[in-house]
């Protein structure tokens, strides 16, 4: 089996420090992995645009898991999700060395969006799981794979790797519709 890339040992560091709950090393390690996977899809674009590029590109899968709703495309007070995410979360912590004030995360499930972005824990979860189920990220591996949940299905990690289609498939079943992410 070929060493674990950089992708996948920040990713496996996401996924332990969810389960501990400690987002803020979570996110500390998700981003680095989700920098390099969108640099791999929009190679020649500059670090903010392909950063939001990525996650509004996984918008659908993200919300899908976070909330169990599809959201895409929202907007308050002029900053869409992909903006507070790579505003209020990446820059944060790699500018500030910790989260923005607005952002905070429950573990009830609840969206709160305003002044204050208050979202679901499972948002952090989502946006590794798209990381992972990148097609870029196909060839990824780690030997001792941590479990991920994704709507109480339990995945060993190597499992989903590259595996977009595969999530996809799960989305629309869960929701009964084939074209919930259309």
């Amino acid at each position: 089996m070929p060493s674990a890339s950089g992708i996948s040992r920040r990713i496996e560091h996401c996924v332990r420090a969810v389960g501990a709950q400690d987002y803020e090393s979570a996110l500390i390690n998700l981003f680095p992995a989700l920098d390099k996977t969108a640099k791999k899809r929009r190679p020649k674009v500059e670090v903010g645009r392909r950063f939001r590029g990525f996650v509004e590109d996984e918008e659908g899968i993200i919300s899908a898991i976070a909330t169990r709703n599809i959201l895409r495309n929202i907007s308050v007070d002029g900053i869409t999700v992909p903006h507070a995410i790579y505003k209020f979360w990446r820059s944060a912590i790699l500018h500030e060395g910790e989260l923005d004030p607005r952002l905070r995360f429950n573990e009830s499930g609840s969206l709160q969006i305003g002044k204050v972005w208050n979202l679901p824990s499972q948002y952090i979860t989502a946006i590794c799981v798209s990381v992972v189920v990148a097609p870029e990220n196909a060839d990824e591996k780690l030997s001792s794979p941590p479990k991920l949940s994704v709507f109480e299905r339990q995945f060993d990690l190597n499992e989903l790797w590259g595996q977009r289609q595969k999530i996809r498939d799960l989305i629309c079943e869960v929701f009964g519709d084939e074209n919930a992410l259309d």
